[in-house]
């Protein structure tokens, strides 16, 4: 008796139907039937999910599982023995999620760097070791003189501190009468530029010496070989030879031109350089101690002039960095100008 096609189909026999696509789950098992012989025989991996477009952009690709640290290490393989089996695939029904892969960080590199790299990062070099605190108004001038282990500092309080460098302690205070208004060094010396005179202390002999000169508050000081220059708070400024025997010296030579304080001081090899309130600088010949020229290009307080070779840069309160060069006449000239509205 022929069986009719619908029967036949349930009974497995007769043509095939294709199947219905089927639905995507995460729970699905896998359609590939298990080799026979029970638990006892060998089973097969199971090949991984076949998951729709969609899914498996929202996944993203599939990735190795690595062991992470909190877990057993696993044992090596043998030779020739399979890899592990690709993160995403079904265990027992459920999905796998990969786990995150951690990678050993090189020696160089530190979260938290040792202490004396901390200090370091962000300084050039430099590390802060203390703050020395005593003076009660501005310090206008620091010297540390050669071959010697004290620290200077000068104050518009009235007063000298003197600081022991490998302590960081104040070891004596000296009252000078009358505000400080700048401090160098140059060699063992200390030069202190107070009201009217100009105070050098040898640290190594503990000679001292008072240049007498000035008429008012010494605002800048510079030395060259043989010669102690001086800019004052009245627009002079006075030449001393340096050293001498004498204890109260007068000054050699008095360079005057600049209208109000001369600020800054700046020895090249032939030319010294002074730069003052009243908007200029003024360049002075070092053998005859004479001014051959006048820059008047800042439009405000010059308050800083440095020079290297035929160069010379000055900045002032026009907010203005100048580089000035020589031209074919000798003279200088403005090479460049930034200021600060082009960003720092």
């Amino acid at each position: 008796m022929p069986i009719s096609s619908t029967l036949a189909a349930r009974l497995g026999t007769g043509p095939a139907r294709a199947p219905a696509p089927a639905r995507w789950s995460p729970y699905a098992r896998s359609s590939v039937p298990e080799p026979q012989g029970g638990r006892g025989g060998a089973k097969a991996s199971r090949p991984p999910l076949r998951l729709d477009p969609a899914t498996a952009r929202l996944l993203g690709p599939a990735q190795k599982v690595e062991p992470s640290g909190s877990r057993r290490r696993p044992e090596p393989a043998a030779p020739g023995a399979a890899s592990a089996a690709p993160a995403g695939r079904s265990r027992g029904g459920e999905m796998t999620s990969p786990e995150p892969v951690l990678k050993p960080k090189p020696d160089a590199v530190y979260d938290t760097p040792p202490v004396e790299k901390r200090r370091c990062i962000g300084g050039g070099g430099f590390v802060f070791l203390c703050a020395l605190a005593g003076h009660t108004e501005a310090i206008s001038g620091i010297s540390v003189p050669r071959c010697s282990d004290k620290l200077y500092s000068g104050s518009v309080d009235g007063s000298v501190r003197v600081w022991d460098r490998n302590s960081g302690k104040c070891v004596d205070v000296i009252k000078m009468g009358g505000k400080v208004g700048c401090m160098i060094t140059h060699g063992p010396w200390v030069f202190i530029g107070i009201p009217k005179s100009v105070e050098a202390w040898n640290t190594q002999t503990g000679t001292k010496l008072s240049l007498q000169g000035p008429s008012g508050l010494v605002c800048s000081m510079t030395v060259t070989d043989g010669m102690l220059f001086a800019g004052t708070g009245d627009g002079r400024i006075m030449a001393w030879k340096f050293p001498s025997k004498q204890s109260n010296m007068e000054p050699v030579s008095i360079l005057t031109g600049h209208q109000r304080a001369v600020i800054s001081l700046s020895i090249s090899a032939t030319r010294l350089y002074s730069s003052s309130l009243d908007k200029t600088i003024k360049v002075w010949d070092l053998m005859t101690l004479k001014c051959v020229q006048t820059l008047s290009e800042h439009k405000a307080a010059v308050t800083s002039v440095l020079c290297w070779d035929e160069k010379l840069l000055s900045c002032s309160l026009d907010k203005t960095v100048k580089l000035w060069t020589l031209s074919e006449s000798g003279n200088l000239q403005v090479k460049y100008t930034h200021a600060e509205e082009h960003g720092t």
